[in-house]
């Protein structure tokens, strides 16, 4: 092979280099696939794996539990209790589309008498009460309630306006007879949010703010700029005074609809 011949050759192997990384430039983004919060990397900004950042979901850690205020156990018969576990978080942006959580009852022995599990949603900043109704504990007295937040707690992104929801319950009316007592209560949606399954727990306070007892209905849907009328009722004339009645309507943000 002359000068010549070797001098084309390289000129024809220069080409095909050049536009072979030219095409697997192309290649290359053409099949780029863009960064999500599902392709198991942490990427674009991400505080974890696929969470954190841009991401819905917080990650694991990021966000503490919410408080537990205080758990009881109030009788509605001898052998029947209902639970509360008043709880608050204070994050105006994070939910969490469905928790599981425990009622462990506990005699004064501290032996177990019942557990109640469940899952509910939990929604926008503030205080709440979780309850769990007519849990049966064969006619022992619990001494000790326990409620447990089953871990992960799955933190997500609302909009911040979720928690500055006005639902108004100041109207009440408590009544009470030998063998019955009645609260009534109205509640007014003054957002431009309709929620559906709405939960509404009442607790009954005495004198120096000690909860007495508690009970909870249910609401189909609270559309917006409305009111409607609740009543709960027991089946007994309180044991002591009634100073103060606190109604929680539980609203869940991801089953809403913004008017």
């Amino acid at each position: 092979m002359n000068w010549a011949q070797r001098r084309k050759l390289m000129y024809v192997m220069g080409v095909l280099l050049v536009l072979s990384v030219a095409l697997g430039l192309v290649v290359r983004q053409a099949t780029k696939v863009a960064p999500t919060c599902y392709d198991k990397k942490q990427n674009q900004g991400e505080v974890g794996t696929d969470c954190g950042g841009p991401c819905t979901f917080y990650c694991v850690n990021e966000l503490a539990d919410p408080k537990i205020r205080w758990v009881r156990t109030f009788d509605l018969r001898p052998d029947v209790v209902h639970a509360v576990a008043y709880i608050e978080h204070t994050y105006p942006t994070a939910a969490a589309r469905e928790i599981r959580y425990s009622f462990k009852l506990y005699d004064d022995n501290n032996s177990l008498i019942t557990e109640r599990t469940g899952s509910t949603f939990l929604g926008s900043m503030g205080r709440t009460a979780i309850v769990e109704t007519l849990i049966k504990t064969g006619n022992v007295k619990p001494a000790i309630t326990r409620f447990t937040i089953m871990p992960p707690l799955p933190w997500e992104k609302i909009p911040v306006g979720y928690s500055q929801v006005v639902l108004k319950t100041d109207r009440t009316l408590l009544e009470s007879f030998p063998d019955l007592t009645r609260v009534t209560a109205t509640i007014e949606n003054t957002s431009r949010v309709s929620f559906r399954d709405v939960d509404v727990s009442a607790i009954l306070y005495d004198k120096d703010d000690n909860a007495v007892n508690a009970s909870e209905a249910w609401l189909a849907s609270l559309p917006g700029e409305s009111s409607t009328t609740m009543v709960f009722t027991w089946p007994f004339s309180m044991p002591v005074p009634i100073s103060r009645i606190e109604i929680i309507p539980r609203v869940n943000p991801f089953t809403s609809t913004p008017l």
